[in-house]
């Protein structure tokens, strides 16, 4: 396969920006829509936020907090997918690196990186050479290699779908502009979890992030599942419990 072709279709910040970037475009073809496919769109947003990213790759391929059924694993890996945020392997390995030189220029994203940042092409390329093999990535590579090799031709693959069973709308509100909203969100919550002191505690934005807002706790203790400050409410960790197996 040609190095071109290979890029592109693997995990890369080209197509990640570009999609990102698109969202007033997305919104403006929205635009006199049925109120109903907004309410579509919310619920595929929180399945793209929160169980790919938060729940999913972070939570889930990063950190295996639990463990949950083939089928629930099926399902959590396509919401992540369909988000454009990745591979499990790109996106644990990234988050990797950011864990072992966060708030550094080696550091993938964050405030290390400026404003910018909330672009994704901002974000550090890593290569080859950056990576940090834990075991959990090593577990993953034998399940999810193809998914990470082939990444993007999934992910249209999924778009396609959603156009074949319902249309143009169905692409817009299904997935072009919640994976869109998805990624900007994202990208600002890593922003705001640091500040100039380091990984922060702030619920400033739990009320488009859903969760995710003890960050400080997990860079302290990144064994520790439930990130929440005594008395206070993980609610990632929470939604957790509904998806993992029972003991786990």
């Amino acid at each position: 396969m040609k190095k071109w072709i290979k890029y592109l279709i693997e995990p890369n910040y080209v197509w990640m920006t570009l999609m990102q970037v698109m969202l007033p475009v997305y919104l403006i073809l929205a635009i006199g829509a049925n109120w109903y496919w907004w309410v579509i769109s919310l619920v595929f947003y929180f399945l793209y936020l929160v169980i790919g990213n938060n729940i999913t790759m972070h939570r889930y391929f990063a950190h295996r907090y639990f463990t949950v059924s083939r089928p629930v694993e099926w399902f959590m890996a396509w919401c992540s997918t369909m988000a454009c945020l990745g591979s499990p392997l790109s996106f644990v390995n990234v988050h990797n690196v950011h864990h072992s030189h966060y708030e550094t220029k080696l550091d993938p994203h964050g405030r290390a990186r400026g404003w910018r940042s909330v672009l994704f092409w901002h974000h550090k390329h890593l290569t080859p050479c950056d990576m940090i093999f834990t075991r959990q990535l090593v577990k993953l590579i034998k399940p999810y290699k193809l998914l990470h090799d082939y990444y993007w031709f999934w992910v249209f693959a999924g778009a396609s779908l959603f156009y074949f069973i319902g249309g143009w709308q169905a692409l817009l509100f299904c997935w072009l502009i919640p994976a869109s909203v998805c990624l900007w969100v994202v990208a600002f919550v890593l922003l705001l979890q640091h500040d100039d002191e380091g990984p922060s505690n702030t619920r400033n934005y739990m009320w488009f992030s859903f969760g995710e807002t003890w960050h400080k706790n997990h860079h302290a203790d990144p064994k520790l599942e439930n990130h929440a400050d005594p008395g206070g409410i993980d609610w990632t960790y929470q939604m957790t419990r509904l998806l993992k197996k029972n003991g786990s």
